[in-house]
């Protein structure tokens, strides 16, 4: 009988509340705190596999197949201005993780709801993306190839400390 008195209290003073209050109702289309949500991140590997196709096999990067071209492509939902980022880590965490790249998206730039990269993996460990002429030596990270690292792509709001992020385990061959 004791577990059952609270949640019977909680309904009598839900059905007395609910006939207090006036018909009108105000409705904020504009949340105030509102942040970028991730909604995909995909990424097509040296090999043509592609993470949006469903039970796909492990990714690997080749420097030598396809010039060590891969791509990287997302889906945000963000009312404003946002940054994404894609880091390369020996671990699933952006905690020293090395930036191949980053952007601000949002309307009328060149990225908005969604964009990709083309990136670049080369056989003396630098990557880069979007035709960026800063190539980041990745080699920190690589132990002996072929090695397992995680790609993370992270999206920041740009009026806020809000921030976050997804990942793949990739192959480095």
């Amino acid at each position: 009988m004791v577990k059952i008195l609270p949640a019977a209290c909680l309904l009598c003073v839900s059905v007395i509340l609910s006939g207090c209050g006036s018909d009108s109702v105000a409705v904020d289309d504009h949340h105030e705190d509102y942040v970028p949500e991730l909604h995909a991140f995909d990424i097509i590997d040296s090999y043509d596999v592609d993470t949006a196709t469903p039970n796909h096999p492990p990714l690997a990067f080749n420097p030598y197949l396809y010039e060590g071209l891969y791509e990287i492509f997302w889906d945000v939902n963000s009312l404003e201005d946002y940054t994404v980022t894609l880091s390369i880590n020996d671990r699933a965490t952006l905690a020293g993780s090395l930036v191949i790249h980053s952007q601000v998206c949002g309307a009328g730039r060149r990225c908005d709801q969604s964009g990709n990269w083309v990136c670049e993996y080369t056989n003396d460990f630098y990557m880069s993306c979007d035709g960026s002429a800063d190539e980041v030596d990745i080699y920190p990270l690589i132990g002996q190839v072929p090695q397992k690292v995680y790609m993370l792509i992270e999206i920041c709001d740009s009026n806020s400390g809000y921030c976050e992020y997804d990942y793949y385990p990739v192959t480095l061959e």
